[in-house]
């Protein structure tokens, strides 16, 4: 099933893609272990549950399908994969379908997934079944920082700590909205940093190898905009996190992006990578303005279960 999904997603696998098929390729090791302690406890139902499709003795289909909470409303549906020799027979849609009617068995309410916006195809077949787009996330990259000046010094705009990650936490759930957390919730731990994180942050910036700059914009009781530069100097890319609150939208990108071009300067001319929801369109647009391009949208897609396309 590994080398099936490897095969299928080829150009679409980002680090994030191949760490969890580098897990599944170990899990493939663990098999009859997997076997065993599903079958005595019934735990693993849900992790590693999913339809394949058998023809001449191979797997050619796969679909994954696993519960997305604990209450069990909600479900993801992922991998769904058809070997490039078995395609434009209807085995996706077979797969796809087969996965809803267990969703619904189940008692969940919802199903929900993730296709990348180029993939017409995919968006297509998910549209017939019902499914409807609820919000995206937009990968961006940058081939090297521009020489920039600072910008003027913003009275309410300083560096914040690693200990204030409540109000971060609060003002990305906040631009975060429901619709765009279907696939997967915001977690405190997201920005909680770990005392062995913070131990190891400090080491590596002691040793010249990595900063992380924390700054934001603060009114009296909250973050209105807050960003995270992660600048490296041996890893070869750095990335930029930004958050701003939905009504102040085009209030604080350019200033926030020119700060970063600007605190660059002193890195190496590496590539600079950031990811923002695709309804952050200031954000996106002050990104392009030095120079960022799109790389692709990762889109989430929801149907309610039982309901007919």
């Amino acid at each position: 099933m590994a080398e099936l999904i490897a095969d299928a997603f080829t150009n679409e696998l980002d680090p994030r893609g191949l760490a969890a098929l580098r897990e599944m390729r170990i899990m493939s090791h663990l098999s009859g272990l997997l076997k065993v302690l599903s079958r005595s406890t019934g735990d693993l139902d849900d992790v590693f549950s999913g339809f394949v499709w058998v023809e001449d003795d191979n797997i050619v289909g796969n679909v994954t399908v696993q519960r997305a909470d604990k209450y069990g409303n909600r479900w993801q549906i992922a991998n769904v994969a058809v070997a490039r020799a078995y395609r434009g027979r209807g085995i996706a849609k077979k797969l796809m379908q087969q996965a809803l009617d267990h969703v619904t068995a189940s008692d969940g309410r919802w199903a929900v997934l993730q296709v990348y916006d180029h993939n017409a195809v995919a968006r297509r077949l998910y549209s017939q079944l019902g499914f409807e787009e609820v919000g995206g996330m937009v990968d961006l990259k940058l081939t090297h920082a521009p020489k920039v000046d600072p910008p003027v010094n913003a009275a309410n705009f300083h560096s914040f700590s690693v200990q204030q990650w409540q109000p971060l936490y609060e003002l990305a759930t906040n631009q975060l909205n429901t619709q765009t957390q279907w696939w997967r919730a915001m977690r405190r731990s997201d920005f909680q940093a770990s005392f062995e994180q913070q131990i190891g942050a400090w080491i590596w910036h002691s040793m010249g190898r990595q900063t992380i700059y924390r700054r934001c914009f603060q009114s009296l009781r909250r973050f209105e905009a807050a960003l995270v530069l992660t600048a490296e100097r041996w890893r070869g890319v750095h990335e930029v996190q930004m958050w701003v609150r939905p009504e102040l939208y085009g209030s604080y990108e350019q200033y926030m992006m020119q700060w970063v071009m600007a605190t660059l300067q002193a890195y190496p001319r590496w590539p600079v990578k950031m990811t923002l929801s695709s309804e952050h369109v200031a954000g996106i647009q002050a990104a392009e303005s030095f120079g960022f391009q799109k790389q692709q949208t990762l889109v989430t897609m929801r149907r309610r279960t039982g309901d007919s396309p």
